[in-house]
This record gives C-alpha cells, sequence and structure tokens, in this order.
C-alpha cells in the first residue's frame, strides 16, 4: 500500500510536470533530459534492488528500461518529424509562384502583401521616388507620393492601403480624415487575378476560395486592411471563379 502511494506521488510531482515539459521542450533538450534522468534513475533503482539482495532482479530492469529509453527516443522523433510536415503542408499549400504573396500592379505602383506574415511592401514604378520602396520612405515622403498619384485612382488606393497600415493615423495628422480609397475601376486578367489572390495559374475553385478567405483574414479593419485591397481580392475571386463557370 505504502509503495503504491509512493508510486502515485511519484506520478503527480515528477512524471506528469516532465511530459508537460517535453512537449514543449526542444528535441536536444528532451534527448539529454532523458539520457541524464535515466541514468540516475536506473543507477537509483539498481543501488536500491542490490541493496536489498535482488541483483537479478536490477539486471533484468536494466534491460526493460534500456528498452524503454530507445522506444521513447523513437517515438519523440516521430512525433516531430509528424508536426514538421503537418506545419508545411498546411502552411504551403496553395503557395502561389511569387513566394506567398499577394501582388497588385497599377501605373505608379508594384504593391505585395505576405500571406503568412501580413507585411505589406511596395516598389515605385515612376515619379520623383522611382525605383524605391515604400519602406525606405518617410511619413512625409509616403504623403508627397500620395498627392503625386492622385490622377491614377488605383495607385491612390493602394497608397491609402499601404499608409492604413503603417500608419493608421495618417489622415489624422495630415488634414484628410475625411479622405475615402476610390473604388475599383480598371478591368482584370487571368494573370493579374492569381497574382493578387497569390496562386499559380491554373489553382483549383477549392484553392481560390481559400486564398480568397486567407487574404480577406489580413485585410481585416482590425489587421490595417483597406477596403480598397479587399475591393480587389474580392473582384479577382469573382473574376476566375465566372471563368470557371
Amino acid at each position: 500500500m505504502m509503495v503504491a502511494l509512493l508510486l502515485g506521488l511519484l506520478l503527480i510531482m515528477v512524471v506528469i510536470p516532465t511530459l508537460r515539459w517535453a512537449a514543449h521542450a526542444d528535441i536536444k533538450q528532451v534527448r539529454k533530459a532523458i539520457n541524464w534522468g535515466g541514468i540516475w534513475f536506473i543507477l537509483a533503482v539498481m543501488a536500491f534492488l542490490i541493496a536489498t539482495g535482488r541483483l537479478g532482479a536490477a539486471l533484468g530492469g536494466l534491460v526493460a528500461l534500456a528498452a524503454w529509453g530507445f522506444r521513447m527516443l523513437s517515438m519523440l522523433n516521430m512525433g516531430r518529424q509528424f508536426t514538421g510536415m503537418f506545419r508545411s503542408f498546411r502552411f504551403g499549400r496553395g503557395a502561389a509562384a511569387t513566394g506567398g504573396a499577394s501582388q497588385v500592379e497599377t501605373a505608379f505602383l508594384s504593391m505585395s502583401l505576405d500571406l503568412t506574415s501580413g507585411a505589406m511592401d511596395g516598389l515605385v514604378k515612376q515619379g520623383p521616388f522611382q525605383g524605391r520602396r515604400l519602406k525606405t520612405l518617410s511619413h512625409g515622403d509616403l504623403l508627397s507620393l500620395l498627392r503625386g498619384v492622385q490622377g491614377d485612382p488605383d495607385s491612390a488606393g493602394l497608397m491609402e492601403a499601404y499608409l492604413d497600415r503603417v500608419h493608421p493615423d495618417w489622415r489624422e495628422t495630415s488634414g484628410a480624415r475625411g479622405a475615402q480609397s476610390p473604388t475599383v475601376q480598371t478591368a482584370m486578367t487571368a494573370d493579374e487575378a492569381y497574382r493578387i489572390l497569390g496562386l499559380k495559374s491554373g489553382a483549383a475553385e477549392g484553392e481560390i476560395k481559400a486564398a480568397y478567405r486567407r487574404l480577406m483574414g489580413q485585410l481585416h479593419p482590425d489587421h490595417g486592411g483597406s477596403d480598397y485591397l479587399a475591393a480587389k481580392v474580392n473582384q479577382a475571386k469573382e473574376f476566375l471563379l465566372k471563368k470557371r463557370g
């Protein structure tokens, strides 16, 4: 009875916390802990059995514990491999030729939205800032660029979307509190629609819908989204689905 009670306490105080730690620790740390913990545990058990005159049982226990140790290491390796495969499948499926990024092109800008991190950046194609990345421009330069592209509704929409994400208070600080992103006016090609959704040409209907949901999640107002980009994504989805129908 006393032995069972001690084993129960050992399970609660040592084994369960150890298993929880192993589930989140680095595999190298787990292996090291198993190696040293196993060695000390085996030595303690053997010392106890020898002290009580049960050397044969000590040798048998040593063999059994060694087999158990190898089995645990094998299971840990399989588990980590399975987790890596699952993550690769989950986040890699439907990746575009662009490397998992939504891309929108206008006369003045080439804008990209990373589908994993949500990071947005763009390249200026013409004008005083030609060849510059948006992330290298100051707040004042971005506002100057916005004023310079007002003649092109799509470029202005992209600039407002970028400013909404990186400088959420730009409307208030620049006196453009009432400004509204222009509506989508340009026609769309299949190649452009696939780039916007971050998909390879010829993607299946399920991939189109999944990419649409993923992008709309990135473009939610709580994440610095914009009505203009959401409209472009919706236009791309509708275009490709209608083309299939």
